[in-house]
């Protein structure tokens, strides 16, 4: 699991037959000091989070498989939980 910022959203008007009831949200990791890194990537939401949120993405299928319960379910990042805050190093980040 790494920690990520929701940039925008995706909006289509044909999708998976699966991913129906489920949000697609553009997210881009963070480093634990809260600078972005690597490159923007799509992710199933399966914790509410919008725009701006800092949320907690697991970068491995079976975690969407587990939301959707469906283990055929095709998807590599699934937004797992909006963060309020986190300690590391000692440092609280307050992420609201």
């Amino acid at each position: 699991m790494k920690i990520a910022k929701v940039t925008g959203t995706v909006v289509s008007t044909i999708k998976y037959e699966k991913y129906r009831g489920f949000k697609m949200l553009k997210v881009r990791h963070l480093t634990l000091e809260g600078d972005p890194t690597g490159e923007e990537l799509i992710a199933l939401d399966a914790a509410d989070a919008g725009v701006g949120d800092i949320v907690l993405v697991n970068n491995d299928g079976g975690a969407a498989q587990m939301v959707v319960e469906d283990r055929s379910l095709i998807a590599s990042v699934t937004v797992c939980g909006v963060i309020d805050s986190y300690t590391w190093q000692g440092r609280t980040a307050n992420c609201h």
